[in-house]
C-alpha cells in the first residue's frame, strides 16, 4: 500500500477533555501532547472517540472510546484478529 492511501484524521492536540458538540458518527482523536511532540508512552496517548449520541437541547453529545484488539509496527506480521466476536455466518 503507498503511504496516500493511509487515512490521517487531524489529531486535536493538548486536549483531554471532549467537546459537548457532537453529531452521531462524528469521529475524534485527542492527545494531551503539543503538536509535534514524540510520546514517550509505550502504548501512546492518542485516543479515537466515536460519538453515539448527538447533543440536544441542554444536554451534551455522548462519545463512546474505541478500543483496539491489536497494535503493530512495520517491523512484524500483524497479530491474528481475536476470533472471540459473535458468529454473524450462522442463522
Amino acid at each position: 500500500m503507498a503511504l496516500r492511501d493511509q487515512l490521517n484524521f487531524r489529531p486535536r492536540f493538548e486536549q483531554n477533555t471532549l467537546p459537548c458538540e457532537g453529531d452521531v458518527g462524528d469521529f475524534l482523536i485527542l492527545t494531551p501532547l503539543p503538536e509535534g511532540e514524540r510520546d514517550p508512552r509505550p502504548q501512546g496517548s492518542a485516543s479515537v472517540w466515536f460519538c453515539v449520541k448527538g447533543q440536544t437541547e441542554g444536554q451534551p453529545a455522548v462519545w463512546a472510546r474505541v478500543q483496539f484488539d491489536g497494535v503493530a509496527t512495520c517491523r512484524a506480521p500483524v497479530p491474528t484478529p481475536p476470533q472471540n466476536h459473535l458468529d454473524l455466518t450462522r442463522g
